[in-house]
């Protein structure tokens, strides 16, 4: 048993298999600015900068593990049962959640919604256009399996050609919907209409993977130094933040994407730059969780309420700030929205495990010094019962 650990092959499945700290540490910073961008509480220049990478920064770093973890060379079966419980599960379950928080509006708070709103949310649940942030779930199932498909069957040249090619596909497939398609019509038109949105959605999240498997293999075959990554890292930043103006306000929930080359470059280029600058950052802890939770984060932080119990938490606290009141309510508004998400962490950890498509519940590293005190206090704990 012991030579089988030592051998090459087991000790490289044992590295591809443990987690990145600095991929999660990204994804850390992702969520964040995702919770911030939809917190509306930030100017336009800044949501038209976040807008530019937020969501397709999780689509590169999924085409990286995808990489990383060599996962075209998995058998089809199980690799499409993992991901369908990764990421289907949780869209069905939380489509369900969501559906019953709007029902619960809709008899407890009339005026906040009607009837229509929630038979619009039902449409967009079986269309798998998505609820919300539960968009993002289908879009990336559908492409993993398309990515899976393609770099097993295809050359990798043919495979950019494709990308380049198929990056117009989304722009000039919603322009044919809003023409020839009456989604206000009736109830069929509207499912047909977003179904068609969601499979649209698949050609961008496709060449976001794409990128992220290229830009692991760049970097497990191209050796640069720390100070040269760090300055490529502050250079994409620098680029994307200049493309992401130049283009304007963008979304790729609805495939607003302006103009097409501007969008897949400067997202492109954020999520290459913020990949190399983690790798030489310290993993700090809280980003590092939140990352390794991101999931969690999407999508209990907007639809579940958590977004709405703090900004009405920091508009009470703001009562008692005398000055500097603005300030103090984000300062308010982002710690409640950290509690939140923490507290929402551990119980879908703990108790909901079965929603984000989990057999057990999950265990959880807390931060360093809690380990060491909790080491402390059970050694002395040991030392009385002696």
């Amino acid at each position: 048993m012991q030579e089988c650990k030592d051998s090459p092959a087991f000790k490289e499945r044992d590295m591809k298999e443990k987690r990145l700290d600095y991929l999660d540490m990204v994804k850390g910073i992702g969520i964040t600015l995702v919770v911030v961008g939809h917190s509306t509480y930030v100017s336009e220049g800044i949501l038209t900068w976040l807008a530019s990478f937020h969501m397709p920064l999780f689509f590169v770093i999924s085409g990286f593990l995808f990489a990383h973890r060599d996962s075209d060379r998995e058998a089809f079966l199980p690799y499409l049962k993992k991901r369908f419980c990764g990421m289907m599960i949780p869209y069905f379950f939380f489509s369900l959640i969501y559906i019953g928080v709007d029902y619960y509006y809709l008899y407890a708070h009339p005026e906040v919604i009607d009837e229509a709103f929630i038979h619009a949310a039902v449409l967009q649940a079986l269309s798998l256009f998505g609820i919300s942030v539960l968009w993002f779930l289908p879009a990336l199932f559908f492409g993993e399996l398309c990515l899976y498909g393609l770099i097993r069957k295809c050359r990798l040249w043919l495979l950019f050609l494709a990308a380049f090619l198929g990056a117009w596909i989304p722009s000039l497939g919603v322009g044919l919907i809003q023409r020839f398609l009456p989604m206000e019509d009736n109830a069929l038109l509207t499912w047909l209409g977003n179904l068609l949105l969601a499979l649209l959605r698949i050609f961008p999240a496709v060449i976001f993977l794409l990128a992220g498997y290229a830009v692991c293999k760049w970097l497990e075959r191209l050796r640069m130094g720390a100070v040269l990554e760090v300055l490529l890292g502050i250079g994409c930043m620098l680029l994307n933040a200049a493309v992401a103006f130049a283009n304007g306000r963008v979304d790729l929930h609805y495939l607003v994407f302006n103009h097409v080359p501007y969008y897949y470059l400067g997202a492109c280029s954020a999520a290459l730059g913020l990949i190399l600058l983690c790798r030489h950052i310290r993993p700090y802890w809280l980003p590092v969780f939140l990352g390794t939770h991101s999931l969690i984060v999407m999508l209990t932080h907007l639809d579940c309420q958590v977004m709405s119990t703090a900004i009405r938490f920091a508009a009470g606290m703001n009562q008692y700030v005398p000055a500097a009141k603005d300030l103090m309510f984000h300062v308010h508004l982002y710690l409640a929205l950290l509690v939140g998400e923490l507290i929402m962490i551990v119980l879908v950890n703990r108790f909901g495990f079965f929603l984000i498509g989990k057999r057990r519940p999950v265990k959880m590293e807390g931060p360093a010094f809690f380990h060491t005190i909790w080491r402390k206090y059970k050694g002395r704990r040991l030392r009385r019962i002696k």
